[in-house]
């Protein structure tokens, strides 16, 4: 007290009117964004809010995670939606909003029209998991519906030959942005699923901006992907993006390569695999044979111990027994045999002859296998392994695949 004042310090103010402003309730600012100021080291993100109808102005803080997670990154100029605590910045005395999430003004009713067609589609099941589809193991071929980014495309196409060698892909370009995409993405994939050969289809799209994935959550699409005759995966933008389509497919994958790892096999797994049958036949065979054995070395024994006139009844049971045990040998061998030769034969799709019989090469340099251009130099000596001898070439020209970014292997074929 000064007399007969109540006086305050700064400090002391400043923190009083701060803990009233704590107990108003969170509330919506609609403004125009006017500045935004951040640096990579700062914890927190702060801007202006501006009304445009008189020029009335708000500073707005911001947490640095929660700025970054915004599904649409601010611009300058941008009419906005701010929800936050009014707050008071008590060592300068600055009032200001402390917002926990900004949205472009319109976006929280289209994120309500979303949710409502959401609601209604799971009413009609076409998102219940009894829908969901499996994928096949080998497929015939992979149809692949993608925008003309070279990056999304690319990475399905090296993942999936990487993975599997004899992949099969039918690539289809639309448009995967605007207006007009929700008509072109259903109808390439009705017309990619019309294929004969086609048995599953990856739907993909790198990253992008809340509205600029909003195609894939139209009710045209989703209806395409859940009335596909083959089963779909979707690869739609990164791991923390959820358009509807997600719903409708058989298989959801975070990224483009991802989605490439989902539909086809590991070629390596598969060899392993095939020789682990084999030693479990080997050895269940084995089993059986002893087993056999096992039970007419009984049989013998009893008939040795046997009065004389159960001979006749104990030989016609070994007779019995034994035709019962070749008739059990003999099918168990030619199940095995059946299985043993499928096996051979899907093993028989991943060796390199076999793909190098299909009209492909093998190229070595210094005896070592070649997979990307950019290794080699004009002048090198190369060897080129066909189907059937091999060739001696001098290089020449050498074109690497990241000059020609939009060239896709001879596996990507058009429709």
């Amino acid at each position: 007290m000064v007399g007969d004042r109540k006086v305050y310090p700064v400090s002391e103010f400043n923190a009083g009117v701060g803990s009233w402003l704590a107990r108003l309730p969170r509330v919506w600012v609609e403004g125009e964004v006017t500045e935004v100021r951040s640096q990579p080291t700062w914890q927190t993100v702060f801007l202006t809010l501006s009304d445009p109808d008189d020029g009335a102005t708000l500073a707005v803080t911001m947490a640095r995670a929660a700025y970054e997670n915004l599904a649409t990154p601010l611009q300058e100029g941008a009419r906005v939606h701010a929800f936050g605590r009014p707050d008071l910045y008590e060592a300068r005395g600055t009032f200001q909003l402390r917002a926990i999430t900004i949205e472009p003004v319109g976006l929280g009713d289209l994120r309500a029209q979303l949710e409502a067609l959401r609601a209604r589609l799971a009413d009609e099941g076409l998102f219940d998991p009894e829908r969901k589809r499996r994928l096949p193991l080998i497929p015939k071929r992979i149809g692949v519906v993608t925008g003309s980014d070279a990056a999304a495309k690319r990475d399905i196409v090296t993942a999936a030959l990487k993975r599997f060698p004899p992949a099969r892909l039918l690539i289809f370009e639309t448009t995967v942005q605007g207006p007009r995409a929700p008509m072109a993405i259903s109808g390439a994939l009705q017309t990619i699923a019309a294929q004969s050969d086609v048995d599953v289809i990856v739907l993909a799209r790198g990253g992008g901006s809340f509205e600029d994935l909003l195609p894939f959550s139209d009710e045209r699409v989703i209806r395409a992907v859940a009335e596909s005759p083959v089963p779909v995966v979707s690869a739609v933008g990164h791991e923390h993006d959820h358009p509807l389509c997600d719903l409708a497919a058989d298989t959801r994958a975070a990224t483009p390569t991802a989605a490439a790892i989902v539909v086809v096999p590991d070629a390596q797994e598969l060899a392993n695999e095939l020789r682990a049958s084999r030693r479990e036949l080997s050895r269940l065979l084995r089993s059986s044979i002893v087993r056999s054995r096992e039970r007419l070395e009984r049989e013998r024994r009893l008939l040795l111990r046997a009065p004389l006139a159960g001979l006749v009844a104990t030989g016609a049971r070994i007779n019995t027994l034994r035709g019962s045990v070749d008739a059990e040998l003999r099918r168990s061998l030619a199940q095995r045999r059946d299985r043993l030769e499928a096996l051979s034969s899907r093993l028989a799709t991943l060796s390199p002859s076999a793909t190098l019989e299909r009209g492909y090469a093998l190229v070595r340099r210094e005896g070592r296998v070649l997979t990307d251009a950019s290794v080699v130099a004009t002048g090198d000596e190369l060897e080129i392994a066909l189907g059937r001898g091999s060739l001696a070439a001098h290089v020449d020209a050498v074109h690497a695949l990241d000059q020609d970014p939009d060239r896709d292997a001879d596996h990507d074929e058009r429709v």
